[in-house]
């Protein structure tokens, strides 16, 4: 005499053997949930053996199972979409991992990638938002990850090739939870702006430190040559301005947790700790959280302007006076 314990029973209720070719399984609804699994990630055989006897907590995401034919290639790429009720894009996964993503300590972690081999493969969407943009080599104690979808239905668009598969599903409120579907959106909406705020920071300050590194490259080429003097101390000035408005949004000393007791953090951290903050299964949106995103705002305003200047002004001018010099975009040094 036994006990049997399946799980998924629902993958075994679909399965049709006469079907070949992509196949997207409809998943079960997923209730909205904190915590985490061992499951919630893409599992490798050794994470499926149990050395003990000891449980696992449910997956806590969306679980999705799809098929892929057999002959899959390294150069296949599979997709996964996820829209929400209105048809909006609110998260997408590749098989393929992201080439310009940078690992750093205390920055974002890399999207997880679909797996691609052929016929059975299992995926888990986390619920959550696209991760938030880093600026690499700042050290921030806090979590990028994109907030958590609110209750409602959503779909999920499987692509391989011309081949697609979509399913429909639901993401069910904590039945714990007393909230209505007005509070939910009202954090939906607030988080949404939070992680914008702390997008635009990061893309500009990671491109203005590109730009900084370009201007610092060709200082050190043109140091000390003929006719160069006002170009040099042009970009030395264009440089120093770049940093102290850096300095404004980002921090650059800290290398752990502990740092920053010693290095105040900057703007794009308060957003974050802010973020974190709100970042509960609870939607409550609180009036003292919207005073301090409306005040974060307040002082992120004034340093886009600057950072607008210096896109559409003191870059361009550089250029022209670097221009006038006859000193070209590429300079080789002696």
């Amino acid at each position: 005499r036994a006990f049997w314990i399946l799980d998924d029973l629902g993958l075994l209720r679909q399965y049709n053997p006469s079907v070949s070719g992509l196949q997207l399984f409809q998943p079960d609804d997923a209730v909205r949930v904190s915590g985490r699994s061992a499951f919630d990630k893409v599992l490798e055989d050794e994470d499926v053996e149990q050395s003990a006897p000891s449980g696992t907590n449910a997956p806590t995401g969306v679980v999705m199972y799809y098929t892929l034919p057999d002959g899959v290639k390294d150069a296949d790429e599979v997709t996964l979409k996820i829209m929400d009720a209105n048809g909006d894009l609110v998260r997408a996964y590749s098989s393929e991992k992201d080439k310009d993503f940078v690992s750093y300590p205390g920055g974002p972690q890399a999207d997880p990638v679909l797996p691609k081999k052929s016929g059975m493969n299992r995926f888990v969407w986390d619920m959550r938002y696209p991760t938030v943009l880093g600026a690499p080599k700042v050290f921030i104690e806090g979590s990028y990850s994109g907030h958590k979808a609110s209750p409602g239905k959503y779909q999920a668009t499987l692509k391989l090739g011309g081949q697609e598969r979509t399913v429909s599903f639901n993401i069910l409120p904590h039945p714990g939870i007393e909230a209505t579907a007005a509070e939910y959106q009202d954090q939906h909406v607030t988080m949404s702006a939070i992680e914008k705020a702390l997008n635009e920071i990061h893309g500009d300050v990671n491109r203005i430190a590109s730009a900084r590194e370009q201007i610092n490259g060709l200082i050190k080429i043109l140091k000390g040559k003929p006719g160069t003097k006002e170009v040099v101390e042009a970009g030395q000035a264009l440089v120093k301005n770049m940093e102290e408005w850096d300095a404004k949004l980002v921090q650059r000393k800290a290398e752990s947790n502990d740092d920053i007791i010693n290095f105040v953090n900057m703007l794009s951290a308060d957003y974050i700790f802010l973020k974190g903050e709100l970042d509960t299964n609870i939607p409550y949106v609180t009036q003292g959280v919207k005073d301090q995103l409306k005040a974060l705002d307040a002082r992120w305003q004034p340093l886009k302007a600057q950072y607008d200047s210096f896109v559409q002004k003191e870059i361009v001018a550089f250029n022209n006076q670097c221009h006038a010099a006859n000193i070209g975009k590429v300079t080789l040094p002696e």
